[in-house]
């Protein structure tokens, strides 16, 4: 059956709106295997999550959705290496490097930097299987309605990538600075798991919620997402691993724009009950461009 312009009614976890995080920031430890820590012992969340029903719409029959203005889009962008991500590392620094290539042709951008990687399975994972220094890590799929990286954290992330000398050149008038996420299909095309993103111009901005997340050797402060039914959520039926999602976590131009794009993977009720568990691949770019 062709779903490819179906809505769904799906389950999305956002963060409870509690009393608790006027006083205590909310946050999440993220241990390793190679950090000596007993997790019984030590308190490694004080999140909690608010289910709610959403309608999740299919973006296919939209085509006036787009980076700028809702803070994503699909592209069609045949990958050389997706499908080879998990044969070696330097399968993975190729990948990065297309996809370097790709954004840098897409928007005539002078700079274009892929500062993270992650490899990511509809699948538990331990402790012991977590080892962040690994190119090849598979992680399980992200939790909770969220945006990768706050607003007052990105001048810290955009100065750790650019050296002295860039810095020189683009810290001035005239260069817009966008954080890019990409994000597709391993497998041939994703049934399992699919991502669904939040139109930026439906979003107040009172509904998102700092939040720490604790690695042993960094904190990052990200944002989750409070439930508001004012929400758009738009999703891709039958998405291939030839048309990757490009969408936004920071945009330094603040005008009528889209500035970021929270967004999760849900529940797909159209799936096959034989659908393979999801496997994706998302890059995060920093893309600098002329004004």
């Amino acid at each position: 059956m062709n779903t490819s312009t179906k809505d769904i009614q799906t389950k999305i976890d956002f963060i409870a709106d509690l009393p608790l995080y006027a006083v205590e920031k909310p946050f999440f430890l993220h241990a390793s295997a190679y950090v000596n820590l007993d997790l019984d012992k030590i308190q490694t969340s004080n999140v909690q999550w608010d289910p709610r029903e959403v309608t999740v719409y299919s973006m296919r029959d939209k085509a006036n959705l787009s980076l700028e203005s809702n803070g994503f889009c699909y592209v069609k962008h045949e990958s050389i290496y997706a499908q080879k991500l998990g044969l070696g590392a330097d399968m993975v620094k190729n990948y990065r490097t297309e996809t370097e290539e790709f954004l840098k042709g897409l928007y005539k951008a002078e700079f274009v930097h892929g500062y993270d990687y992650k490899m990511r399975k509809n699948a538990p994972m331990t402790l012991q299987k977590y080892d962040p220094q690994d190119p090849l890590l598979v992680e399980a799929a992200a939790v909770g309605a969220h945006v990768d990286i706050s607003l007052d954290t990105v001048p810290e992330l955009v100065k750790s990538v650019l050296n002295e000398e860039d810095q020189q050149r683009f810290f001035q008038p005239g260069y817009r600075f966008r954080l890019i996420n990409t994000w597709r299909s391993i497998l041939p095309e994703c049934e399992d798991r699919p991502l669904a993103l939040c139109d930026y111009s439906s979003i107040n901005a009172n509904d998102l919620v700092p939040t720490e997340r604790v690695y042993p050797t960094r904190i990052q402060e990200i944002y989750h997402l409070k439930y508001n039914k004012k929400q758009q959520w738009y999703w891709l039926p039958n998405q291939l691993s030839s048309e990757p999602f490009l969408f936004l976590t920071y945009d330094s131009h603040s005008g009528s724009n889209a500035r970021y794009c929270p967004h999760i993977s849900v529940d797909n009720p159209l799936a096959r009950p034989e659908a393979p568990p999801r496997l994706s691949v998302e890059t995060r770019n920093l893309v600098i461009t002329r004004v």
